[in-house]
């Protein structure tokens, strides 16, 4: 009978497991000890080192299933703080289980029984309730203000602040150090996905080597893609707290540089516009350049009816949405037959590319050489980046420790409010402006990334540029163009509603040769020398192709359209 047994619950806080008094074996003994002197039959619900904060506790669960049935009539248990830590869950339990179900319940190591009948009883019962949810909640505030104090400390120099220790990794004294064989691996698996090395083929490569992940003897190809994706290896690591949700950086020694990392990110981005498309069996000229205004990647695809097939290209927002994938809400919604779309686009980069005194074959070599510098340059240059970011780093952990110093003064009435909010602008300004600098280095180290492509694409094709663009291959259009953006306009119908016209596009290169031009010294010496002025990245099609698929000139009262979600190239 369910009267005859006492349901003995068992469980340690992984945090004091060793505490005398408290081990499992200990409450055993005490359980099986009530149960004797209360004749009854001993019954264990050992829920093992589960944390009171813990989410999922099946033997807890269990009991309150048994108390609704009216198998578990009688319960108990070392202490409340075994049982749970929080006030409105023992609140509950007691008030939709002990009382409801008429359970009895005892306590301690003299078996005492609990008592939920008088006011008194009850506001006893609560006042201790109340004082162990106090003593969890200042626990856990303590825990995390020392968390935030050693990752503000610390933080710059890789502190060690629990987890799982990333691959090319390990903890040495608590502290992220680069585990030399392990990284050396982390840089072979991004130095073969750029050249072009597919993740299976990589999987084959470290398997074949006998290299092993950390948990598995075989290597995963979605943790390969998760490792070239992480940005844990170029020394940048947010460590979130599971009860308090808050993150903390910390700095790690850098493995990968962010010029590798950057470049890799593009590749990735790249293939993903590849993947699963399976009507692209031609070769679209534009596909790996075409971003539409909404953010989505243009594609190409074909179009099969009754007569014959059309090539075209659009937003795959259109067909994300129709697959059921929440996507942006996007008004370029029409197709773009590729043929004439294609042409527009090459003759517009063709233009530029002969009015760029750049490109200009009596000043290319000398320009480039002046201008661009060589790839040994342009190495060392990135080299310097990413030193100064490394500074930047230290720099940005210096002001977050003074943040906190300063939060800290405020707390212990140090400082008044208005000090305070004084100390509190000046380092938040500087905080936002290292930041800034930061984001501004890891996109020089992108233009010198382009730079260094733009003089490989130059020595590959320079000594015969315009001829080059009568018959053009897609590697030659991404060796000098970033992105087109291509933008829906929009008119209106009889009835005032918004109907699209055709597309209009923004070529944007990756170095400014738009309008740009080369300013002699001396015009009538021109052998005293010159210097080379920029001129732009982008430039936009003057014609706009029209929803029949030809360019036209035709001027028409038209509205650009510029979605808030896409901060590119959309026309406003």
């Amino acid at each position: 009978m369910s009267d005859k047994k006492l349901y003995c619950y068992l469980r340690v806080s992984t945090k004091v497991q060793e505490e005398e008094g408290n081990s499992i074996e200990n409450q055993r003994h005490i359980g099986q000890k009530i149960s004797k002197t209360l004749g009854m039959e001993y019954v264990e619900m050992n829920e093992g080192g589960l944390s009171s904060m813990s989410k999922s506790r099946p033997k807890l669960e269990e009991l309150k299933q048994g108390m609704s049935i009216g198998r578990v009539k009688n319960l108990w248990y070392y202490s409340r703080s075994r049982w749970t830590r929080n006030e409105i869950e023992d609140g509950l339990i007691r008030l939709n289980y002990f009382r409801k179900y008429k359970v009895s319940v005892f306590e301690g190591e003299s078996g005492s029984k609990r008592s939920f009948t008088s006011s008194q009883d009850r506001m006893l019962d609560s006042i201790f309730t109340t004082v162990q949810q106090f003593d969890r909640e200042q626990r856990r505030e303590v825990s995390i203000s020392g968390k935030k104090h050693m990752s503000r400390q610390h933080g710059d120099t890789g502190v060690f602040m629990g987890g799982t220790i990333n691959y090319g990794y390990k903890n040495v004294d608590k502290r992220w150090e680069i585990d030399e064989e392990g990284s050396k691996y982390v840089k072979k698996i991004f130095q073969m996905y750029e050249q072009g090395i597919s993740i299976k083929k990589i999987k084959v490569f470290l398997d074949s080597e006998g290299v092993k992940p950390r948990r598995s003897n075989t290597w995963n190809l979605h943790t390969i893609l998760t490792m070239l994706k992480n940005r844990v290896y170029v020394g940048e690591y947010i460590w979130k707290d599971k009860e308090s949700e808050e993150e903390f950086k910390i700095v790690l020694p850098q493995i990968i540089s962010h010029s590798l990392f950057n470049r890799v990110q593009k590749k990735i981005e790249k293939n993903i516009k590849h993947k699963g498309n399976n009507s692209r069996k031609f070769e679209c000229l534009l596909s790996d350049l075409l971003v539409c205004s909404c953010g989505q990647n243009i594609t190409g695809r074909v179009r099969i009816n009754k007569v014959r097939s059309q090539k075209m290209y659009g937003c795959r927002s259109s067909e994300r949405n129709w697959k059921g994938v929440d996507t942006n809400p996007c008004k370029n919604n029409r197709t773009m037959n590729m043929d004439n779309t294609d042409s527009l686009i090459v003759n517009r980069i063709k233009e530029v590319v002969g009015d760029s005194s750049i490109l200009k074959e009596k000043f290319k070599k000398e320009v480039l050489d002046k201008k661009f510098t060589d790839s040994k340059q342009i190495s060392e240059s990135k080299k310097n980046l990413e030193r100064s970011i490394k500074g930047l780093d230290q720099q940005i952990d210096t002001t977050i420790q003074s943040i906190s110093v300063n939060e800290v003064n405020k707390m212990l009435k140090k400082i008044d409010d208005k000090r305070y909010k004084g100390i509190s602008t000046v380092l938040e300004e500087e905080l936002m402006s290292l930041e800034d600098s930061k984001k501004t280095h890891i996109q020089e180290i992108d233009d010198l990334d382009n730079q260094k492509e733009w003089v490989d694409w130059i020595s590959k094709y320079g000594d015969d540029i315009s001829e080059q663009f009568e018959n053009p291959t897609s590697k030659l259009l991404e060796g000098i163009i970033d992105h087109i953006t291509v933008s829906p306009v929009l008119g209106e119908t009889r009835e005032g509603k918004d109907t699209q016209r055709g597309h209009i596009f923004n070529i944007k290169f990756k170095l400014p040769i738009v309008n740009d031009g080369i300013e002699y010294k001396n015009d009538k010496k021109k052998s005293d020398g010159y210097s080379l002025k920029d001129g732009k990245k982008s430039v936009k099609t003057d014609e706009l192709l029209t929803m029949n698929g030809r360019p036209s000139k035709k001027k028409v009262e038209l509205k650009r359209y510029n979605p808030n979600s896409f901060n590119g190239d959309g026309f406003s």
